[in-house]
């Protein structure tokens, strides 16, 4: 035996399970694809020489308690996010800081938040049904603005808050992604933000290696894992050229991670059909650098290009620019000129001097975003799917019985895969 137990994967699954693993005594012993912990947790300095910003995922909540508790543990420490200054609306080209909707539009519009609230709501008290008898679960965000029957502004504003929570082809991903993130703050899309407090200084993936490395696991860096096959007493991983035995294996990757490797025997039919099915995590993220533009300012678009927009801090006399948007055609987040025009639009004032950003979709070792669940397999993205199969378990923020989508989760989803194989171990 190579180890007690082989991790696949240094994100913060992983590095939560080895961590536990070490704990116990246990002999661990992780394996990475990328040459960096930390999965889509991914800090760098901007353009190379500027301040350090997360450009995969980035804000914890003020209930992220096992986060909270990790980041002190290790060293580092949390920058709360900037308060909102100044909200303001992109509306028929003209942008607007006194809402969303136009005055004929009002009430329409504030009839439409109220119906989400309501739906968010019964969403979270775990209702698959409104009381008029709509479907909240099976359905597209696509299908449930129709439904809605609301003013294009206000499709607007909930398609800009898409681009952070269902993040995906409206006709193809899940409603409740939308709905479950609006029930943070009493049905409110627009209190989102109210809850994304912290980010972790220097970065999430400097807090996963830390936690790696603090647990004294061997960590194995630039190999990608092709093969997880498990036999009577010990489990045997194929990386490169390389074969690991262990007596248990976690693999602590995310839905479109997973189809890449191989698993003898065949996972269950449930795991392979939601690892065929796949997320459709499908947004950008990406940071601007520029002049003229009030830190704490907060731009939701008009449903094209970057729809999202928020000046989250200063630094030396400029501004960083976080922006989301889809990955979808007409959108192209690399070309320096696309992005100018997208600023333009919603910072009619700024002058941009640069930007920078990471592509997580054509990334081979991400294949997507954060999670988001396609209309109509919802339930094999559940954490009840992913229990584990004879003595390889699963860990990820993708299906986390708890916080699924944060990284508290996949702390969460990797203690529990740790508690698992501790049983036979």
């Amino acid at each position: 035996m190579n180890a007690d137990v082989i991790v696949v994967g240094a994100g913060l699954a992983g590095a939560a399970a080895a961590r536990k693993l070490a704990k116990a005594g246990k002999r661990v012993r992780v394996i990475e694809a990328r040459d960096r912990c930390g999965g889509r947790g991914y800090a760098k300095a901007y353009a190379g020489d500027g301040p350090q910003l997360e450009f995969g995922g980035a804000w914890i909540t003020p209930w992220h308690d096992r986060l909270r508790a990790l980041v002190p543990e290790h060293g580092m420490s949390l920058r709360p996010r900037h308060a909102i200054a100044n909200r303001l609306w992109l509306r028929d080209g003209v942008l607007q800081g006194n809402g969303a909707a136009a005055p004929d539009d009002v009430t329409a519009h504030e009839r439409a938040i109220a119906r989400v609230a309501v739906d968010s709501i019964l969403l979270k008290k775990g209702l698959t049904e409104n009381e008029k008898g709509e479907a909240l679960t099976g359905v597209s965000f696509a299908a449930y603005l129709d439904r809605l029957g609301c003013p294009k502004s206000t499709r607007d504003l909930f398609s800009a808050w898409w681009t952070v929570s269902g993040n995906g082809d409206h006709h193809k991903v899940a409603a409740s992604e939308f709905l479950a993130s609006c029930s943070y703050d009493n049905g409110l899309a627009e209190g989102m933000i109210r809850f994304w407090s912290d980010t972790v200084v220097p970065g999430m993936g400097v807090l996963a290696e830390r936690m790696i490395a603090g647990s004294g696991a061997e960590l194995i860096l630039d190999d990608p894992v092709t093969q997880v096959m498990q036999d009577t007493g010990h489990v045997e991983v194929v990386a490169g050229s390389q074969r690991h035995r262990a007596r248990a294996c976690i693999v602590a990757l995310g839905i479109n991670q997973m189809p890449r490797i191989g698993f003898t025997p065949w996972l269950s039919d449930s795991k392979t059909a939601a690892l065929a099915a796949g997320h459709g995590g499908r947004s950008f993220k990406l940071w601007i650098r520029a002049e003229g533009v009030p830190v704490g300012t907060l731009v939701t678009g008009d449903g094209s290009g970057i729809e999202f927009a928020f000046a989250e801090r200063a630094e030396n006399g400029t501004t960083y620019i976080v922006g989301f948007g889809l990955m979808q055609e007409g959108n192209h987040p690399a070309d320096p000129a696309w992005v100018r025009s997208q600023a333009a639009k919603l910072f009619p004032n700024a002058r941009v001097i640069s930007h920078d950003w990471h592509d997580w979709v054509n990334d081979p070792f991400a294949r997507g975003t954060w999670v988001a669940a396609l209309a109509g397999h919802e339930a094999g993205l559940d954490a009840a799917n992913w229990r584990p199969e004879g003595r390889i378990a699963f860990a990820s923020s993708d299906y986390a019985r708890a916080q699924a989508g944060w990284f508290e989760g996949a702390v969460i989803s990797g203690e529990d895969a740790a508690d698992a194989v501790l049983k036979f171990t």
